[in-house]
């Protein structure tokens, strides 16, 4: 088994741990995805890469590009510090979204952008940020995710 798809195992054990019913997994066209209900935060892993997502955002990891352990560390930052969505809206299309996860030094690091092609782009411009609390407690598993991590 290819390692991405072993630390996708390992996290999935974890958070149906910690978080039990919440977790939702189901496959797919030969991937596999996880899912915690309430929330945006999803994974996925297929032949050749890992996905962490969270709403349309997401980001492909895997040993052929050399951040594998990168995608993991954004899998634990997502799930226990609060993340930042920041909506850009021109009458009723959202246009721009922009995803942010908050570190407790008030640091807000950028994870990912969606933007669309075509919106009423005369329309002015509303923006609307919402703020989403931690799913879990990061000294809850830190013990965990130092294993998933080595």
């Amino acid at each position: 088994m290819k390692l991405h798809k072993r630390k996708f195992y390992e996290i999935k054990k974890l958070l149906e741990s910690k978080l039990g019913d919440e977790v939702i997994s189901h496959d797919e066209n030969g991937s596999e995805f996880l899912e915690i209900k309430k929330t945006r935060f999803w994974l996925s892993a297929d032949s050749s890469e890992f996905t962490v997502g969270y709403g349309a955002n997401h980001t492909h990891f895997s040993e052929d590009y050399g951040n594998l352990y990168d995608g993991i560390i954004q899998v634990f930052d997502l799930l226990t510090h609060r993340v930042k969505t920041t909506d850009f809206i021109k009458g009723h299309t959202v246009f721009r979204t922009v995803v942010e996860i908050e570190y407790p030094d008030s640091k807000c690091i950028s994870i990912g952008e969606t933007r669309l092609l075509f919106y009423p782009f005369w329309k002015k411009t509303k923006i609307e940020t919402s703020v989403t609390d931690p799913i879990l407690c990061r000294k809850e598993i830190e013990m965990e995710v130092n294993k998933i991590i080595n």
